[in-house]
């Protein structure tokens, strides 16, 4: 993998390499001031998903940058609908993963956290049953939602109310804040990204293009009502592999940590 364009301060360890510590290069004003960061891939013809799934548009080196995004984050944000589809489970961080979590003074457990307005989820689904004590599932609702569902939930997760009979991604972003949990990294889907931006939420999004045509049909990476205007981004980092590009942006008002 190899820097197009290397952050706006480079160092020796940031200059073009096949040996780019992406640790490194996705660290950069993230670690010190936070923020709630996006992370997708989708086709060159910018499909979301190949065959209904999101990972038939995985290169080697976008799971790489997955997980390496995941290890520099405090906690994954993710819709319900997304979670289910895509078979997520609980991230239980071993071996290398957790040293490099704690050398750079995250928690070594990785926590996940839902987004359900329905709560139309399973309690005994090992999204649940599998996280560590120490960083329990986390689902993200309102105080409107199913109260069976949630009592059921509440067994097996930190259920936290975040607005009345609808869910406020800016509540439900501040409760995460207030857990310290002030990394976020939004995984998707389509319409979670689409709101967290559409509400001034985005403060960078991480975008791997793969070079294939995916065809007509597929959603693109934000889905839903439409905006009254665009969000500008800017460009803080490109990689390359394979013909697959790796983009970083900046919404356009966040400040470099220096």
């Amino acid at each position: 993998m190899r820097t197009l364009i290397p952050p706006s301060e480079p160092t020796s360890d940031q200059q073009p390499s096949d040996e780019l510590d992406l640790h490194t290069h996705y660290g950069r004003d993230w670690l010190d001031i936070g923020g709630v960061r996006a992370n997708f891939v989708c086709s060159v013809d910018g499909a979301v998903t190949a065959s209904g799934l999101s990972r038939g548009l995985q290169t080697p080196g976008d799971n790489r940058v997955f997980a390496a995004l995941r290890d520099l984050a405090d906690v994954v944000l993710v819709g319900a609908r997304t979670a289910t589809a895509e078979g997520y489970r609980a991230l239980r961080r071993t071996g290398k993963s957790a040293a490099r979590r704690t050398d750079r003074g995250l928690h070594p457990q990785l926590p996940i956290a839902l987004v359900s307005r329905s709560l139309v989820l399973d309690p005994a689904a090992e999204l649940f049953t599998a996280a560590d004590p120490s960083a329990r599932t986390i689902v993200l609702t309102c105080a409107g939602a199913d109260p069976s569902r949630r009592a059921a939930l509440a067994q097996v997760a930190d259920v936290i109310d975040c607005g009345e009979q609808e869910l406020d991604l800016a509540a439900a972003c501040a409760a995460l804040r207030a857990r310290g949990l002030r990394r976020i990294l939004c995984e998707g889907g389509p319409s979670l990204l689409a709101s967290l931006a559409a509400a001034g939420l985005l403060d960078e999004l991480c975008l791997s293009v793969s070079p294939l045509l995916a065809g007509p049909g597929a959603e693109r990476i934000v889905t839903g009502a439409p905006w009254p205007d665009t969000l500008a981004l800017r460009l803080v980092g490109l990689l390359e592999e394979d013909g697959a590009f790796f983009s970083r942006y900046a919404a356009a008002g966040r400040p470099p940590a220096g």
